[in-house]
């Protein structure tokens, strides 16, 4: 049976619980702290699409903040679960790539207010994000298949907004 996790399974002396909160929390902070600061240093690059530029189907920009404000713990959580096994596996694999993930992501907001929101780049950094979590969800899978379930929400968002960007692309070429 998948290591689920649970009151004892928490309770374990390699893992304590506390480190559950390190990983889902510490994700979160990460990504929102990337995303304030993004927003407050864009200066003449502003991260706001025009409306008109934008495709019908466009959701309202809570809804990009909502989606994270779910995806970075819960891949926190997956990313705890994987580290749990540091004593049984060699995790260091996954680790890393969560690492690069986590920084392709950080990097994200910035790299928009650099390029003024170039349809293109948003859809490459999309598409690249697209590729690293699939990775990263096949790599994780390997020492934990519950990790499936805490990356789900990553996994349905990302082929929506790289569809989303890539049609935002192509409606200004």
């Amino acid at each position: 049976m998948p290591d689920m996790l649970s009151a004892r399974s928490l309770r374990s002396p390699s893992s304590p619980w506390w480190m559950a909160l390190v990983f889902s929390l510490g994700t979160l902070l990460l990504g929102m702290v990337s995303a304030g600061l993004s927003f407050a240093t864009a200066g003449e690059h502003s991260t706001a699409i025009p409306l008109g530029a934008l495709p019908p189907v466009w959701p309202p920009a809570w809804v990009f903040w909502a989606v994270w404000i779910v995806i970075y713990p819960c891949w926190g959580m997956a990313t705890y679960l994987v580290w749990r096994r540091r004593g049984e596996a060699d995790v260091r694999g996954a680790l890393v790539l969560y690492a690069l993930n986590l920084l392709g992501n950080l990097f994200f907001l910035p790299l928009s207010n650099l390029t003024a929101n170039n349809p293109a780049v948003l859809t490459l950094l999309d598409a690249n994000g697209l590729v690293g979590i699939y990775a990263l969800a096949w790599l994780y899978t390997r020492y934990n298949r519950v990790t499936l379930w805490w990356l789900s929400p990553f996994l349905v968002w990302m082929p929506l907004t790289t569809a989303l960007k890539m049609w935002f692309w192509l409606l200004n070429t």
